[in-house]
């Protein structure tokens, strides 16, 4: 059998999605609504750069509005992209004859870079580099601007040391960003650290534990399985050689699974697995199909070798559940099968009886 994956597939991260609400449905439209008190006071020369600029964001924040979900990674990418080209051609337009650097467009430039560099860090937050990618461009861009302004002379507010202080804000804010970056990824890797078995790598009861508060709704199936002998393995072979059974038997257990559902190392060597979301939990074509992929995974195990030309076998108890039962009930169903399973020889796979229908009143 090929070789499956070592984990589960983890649950995608909703932070990202989270942080660009905030970015593009609060951050945006208040930055837009403040442009659009600064349009009547504005300068000739400028009042192109800020309707524009009012524009840009206020679309933006309206499209991340309407769009779906799925394209919202899309606008997180693109925006960062529109926003650096637009700087870059409002400096590269400045000159005699064309856009001239006033007191609004210094203030907003001086403000709303930082501003936008910390934003984006943590609007990128899953992707470390490319928000330190986007932040290092726009800070090149803006201090850019900010020297051709100097150069030429065309803002007398600007003092000699202006783009360098600039610079030396916003690549402190990337390295602040940068940081707290690293630290929410420590912290998350923790968290899934504490729902993960170090041996097997497979979830733990803890992660079951909060699986079960979760699962009142929906139907599936439970199955508990249990390595036959293991305490001989350990005695015979040594507990190393049965770590290594245990890493084995869940590999086969993923191999086989393949995404169908998920696995737990319920303590020693026990494992569990749960498969949700089954169309018409008790049917015959439910029973069927779970109850092959146990078998298949008994077999599986059956067949391989191990330490020594040692060979194990499983018991499995397997609990079909309707939608709106609590998983403990499902478990204990489930738990008195494998019971079953090892009072009738081990090595095999006994289905629990369908738990009573409540009575129906009239």
């Amino acid at each position: 059998m090929p070789p499956g994956p070592t984990n589960p597939p983890a649950p995608q991260d909703p932070l990202p999605e989270r942080i660009g609400q905030l970015y593009f449905r609060v951050a945006l439209p208040l930055v837009g609504a403040v442009l659009l008190t600064a349009v009547p006071d504005a300068r000739p020369g400028s009042l192109r750069v800020l309707l524009v600029l009012t524009a840009l964001t206020l679309v933006t924040a309206l499209l991340h509005a309407l769009l779906p979900v799925r394209w919202h990674d899309l606008l997180r990418r693109t925006f960062p992209g529109v926003t650096v080209a637009f700087v870059l051609g409002v400096a590269l337009l400045s000159g005699p004859g064309g856009l001239p650097g006033d007191p609004q467009l210094l203030t907003l430039t001086l403000l709303l870079t930082p501003a936008t560099v910390l934003a984006w860090t943590l609007l990128f937050m899953d992707e470390p580099r490319t928000g330190r990618l986007y932040g290092l461009v726009l800070t090149g861009s803006a201090v850019a601007l900010l020297w051709r302004w100097q150069l030429r002379g065309l803002q007398p507010q600007l003092t000699t040391h202006t783009p360098l202080l600039t610079l030396i804000v916003c690549l402190t804010v990337v390295l602040y960003g940068v940081a707290f970056a690293d630290i929410n990824r420590r912290y998350r890797d923790g968290e899934r650290a504490l729902r993960r078995d170090t041996l097997t790598g497979l979830l733990n009861r803890r992660a079951f534990d909060e699986q079960a508060r979760a699962s009142a709704v929906g139907s599936w199936a439970l199955a508990l399985l249990d390595v036959d002998h293991f305490k001989g393995v350990n005695d015979t072979h040594g507990h190393t050689a049965g770590d290594r059974v245990l890493r084995a038997v869940a590999d086969v257990i993923l191999d086989v699974l393949a995404g169908q559902g998920r696995a737990y190392r319920w303590g020693g060597e026990e494992f569990a697995l749960l498969l949700p979301g089954p169309p018409a939990a008790g049917s015959a074509d439910l029973t069927v199909r779970v109850a092959g992929l146990i078998e298949d995974i008994r077999a599986e195990v059956a067949r391989r070798t191990f330490t020594g030309g040692q060979r194990v076998t499983l018991s499995a108890g397997l609990s079909l559940s309707p939608a709106g039962e609590p998983l403990q009930a499902a478990f204990e169903r489930a738990d008195a099968a494998l019971r079953r399973a090892k009072a009738d020889g081990r090595d095999r796979v006994v289905l629990a009886p369908a738990p009573p229908r409540p009575a129906q009143t009239p």
